[in-house]
């Protein structure tokens, strides 16, 4: 059964790498990191390899993402976007028993465009709340570990969404959205510990500039696993002065009801970054959390040093240590170590 699995798994991604070979081969034009275009579609994808040496756990080289992006402008009523992902590849272990990836249907919807300014979303979508959810992919993020602060909330809202994107870049934009029920395509549970329902929020986003702004966010739902309830709210703002970039997100959550006993009723954190241009394409990375998860008693404490070179600017290399104190939460394997990954748009 296992090998049978590993089969199934590498045939999904070598027709993944199959179907990016295939679309860049035939584009004339095409040039690496800007994605094709198809009459109405837009090709693109993303991929990112980690070497990750963890103090006391076996040293492997992992793939994490490799990620299809179709997106089509074909009207005003259809306008589908699709993301396919494999994920979570050990490709070699220190030890050997290697686990195996899975192929993943990130996103999956389409956009019925109301005004200039208002579209309604039906499908699986990342939800927006804060800033790092929405542009998660490793070629876009400063560092390759997610802070836990990112994480808490449902990230992938399944239902409507509905979107307001004025044209001049300074006013407000906002996204409501709500999911009836529960999820579509969920994520395997060593990938996604959290499982939701019957959620509802929003986000609110005010531009300081052309990279500056600051957000706030709100979302309720249900958790499916354990019955709790659950109130989120957060703030996050990008801020940048000359060479120097700084970024954070703070949350709060109130857990209620559902039939375990956790140990806070309260969850939340908060995480800071700053991001200095030593170069035009070298920069140095310094990172903060604290976040308290409602079912371990202590928060996880985690510190980051870290080195992103982009000799494009849709491709990276970064050498990250990170430091890791108080209770590790469950929503990752934050750990004490060293990391290396590439990441590049394509």
């Amino acid at each position: 059964m296992t090998l049978k699995l590993r089969q199934i798994h590498s045939a999904c991604l070598l027709f993944l790498v199959c179907i990016v070979t295939a679309l860049t081969a035939r584009a004339d034009d095409y040039q690496l990191g800007q994605g094709w275009h198809a009459g109405d579609y837009y090709f693109s994808g993303y991929t990112n390899v980690t070497l990750n040496d963890g103090f006391g756990t076996s040293t492997n080289l992992n793939l994490d993402d490799l990620s299809l992006l179709i997106n089509g402008h074909v009207n005003r009523w259809l306008n589908p976007f699709v993301e396919t992902e494999f994920a979570s590849q050990t490709l070699i272990q220190q030890g050997g028993n290697a686990p195996h990836g899975y192929l993943i249907m990130e996103r999956l919807y389409n956009d019925f465009s109301v005004t200039e300014q208002d579209a309604i979303r039906f499908g699986k979508t990342l939800t927006q709340f804060g800033d790092w959810n929405t542009v998660h992919a490793a070629p876009l993020v400063p560092t390759d570990n997610r802070p836990l602060t990112t994480l808490g909330f449902h990230g992938y809202v399944a239902g409507l969404t509905w979107l307001h994107n004025p044209d001049d870049g300074t006013a407000h934009d906002w996204q409501l959205y709500w999911q009836p029920g529960e999820e579509w395509i969920t994520q395997p549970v060593v990938i996604k510990t959290r499982e939701f329902r019957n959620v509802s929020g929003g986000h609110i986003n005010k531009p300081l500039g052309l990279i500056d702004k600051v957000g706030a966010s709100f979302q309720h739902g249900e958790l499916e696993t354990t019955g709790e309830t659950y109130d989120f709210y957060g703030v996050n703002a990008n801020l940048s002065f000359g060479k120097l970039k700084l970024m954070g997100e703070a949350v709060t959550s109130v857990w209620s009801g559902g039939f375990i006993t956790p140990a806070h009723d309260h969850e939340g954190g908060l995480f800071g970054l700053a991001d200095y241009s030593i170069t035009k394409n070298l920069h140095g990375i310094v990172e903060w959390e604290e976040y308290q998860d409602h079912t371990v008693a202590q928060p996880s404490i985690n510190s980051l040093l870290a080195i992103n070179y982009k000799p494009r600017s849709f491709m990276s290399w970064k050498l990250q240590y990170l430091h890791q104190t108080g209770t590790p939460s469950p929503l990752s394997p934050i750990l004490t170590g060293w990391t290396t990954t590439f990441s590049t748009m394509f």
